[in-house]
């Protein structure tokens, strides 16, 4: 009996440690394998055609120097208009939101049609590429467009002062809204020009800044 017990407990010892060895065996096998793909950083979002300001050149579809006659087929019929002596600001509304067309008329030159000299929104939707729009502030647009210079002051509707500045050389100005410091439009312009002057057709009421 002794000896049966002592064949049978040597049968159990030895199937436990050819179990134990399958299951080292085994595991190597099973463990999963360390990931070595390389992550990957998402591209920037390519900004909208149809609201992409580029400086000194165009917003959307609308261009700098572009007839009145293609931007009306591009945009419709003003709700607005304010037009003398060859000059004309054109306003097509959206709720709270605008764009304001400056168009101008070379009498006596080559071409007397009127041509798109400034373009001015105030949706966040429009964006220069450096996810530049309406909501950033004062110090977000510094960084990158550090050449700023005030240009004028004047009070809206609510009473509120806000500041123009412009980056002359890009063809882009800036409305900033006190006290803290919120673009509430943006305004191109052909590169390098004066905004000085030609911005008195969208607040006349503005005090400039010498």
């Amino acid at each position: 009996m002794k000896h049966a017990l002592y064949v049978i407990l040597c049968l159990s010892l030895l199937s436990c440690q050819s179990q134990d060895g399958n299951n080292q065996q085994a595991t190597p096998a099973t463990l999963p394998l360390p990931d070595t793909t390389a992550v990957q950083t998402p591209p920037p979002a390519t900004p909208d055609s149809a609201y992409l300001i580029l400086p000194g050149e165009s917003i959307g579809k609308i261009k700098i120097d572009m007839t009145g006659e293609k931007m009306t087929s591009i945009l419709g019929q003003p709700d607005s208009t304010d037009a003398a002596m060859g000059k004309a600001l054109l306003f097509w509304l959206d709720g709270p939101h605008y764009v304001a067309v400056y168009t101008v008329s070379d009498f006596g030159g080559t071409d007397e049609r009127p041509k798109v000299k400034q373009v001015q929104v105030n949706s966040p939707r429009f964006q220069t590429p450096d996810s530049i729009g309406t909501g950033k502030t004062l110090a977000q647009i510094r960084q990158q467009y550090g050449n700023l210079k005030p240009l004028a002051y004047y009070r809206n509707e609510r009473q509120q002062q806000v500041y123009i500045y412009d980056a002359q050389q890009q063809g882009i100005a800036f409305e900033v809204l006190l006290p803290d410091s919120i673009l509430t439009a943006i305004t191109i312009h052909p590169k390098g020009e004066n905004l000085a002057d030609t911005y008195l057709p969208l607040h006349p009421d503005m005090t400039r800044i010498e």
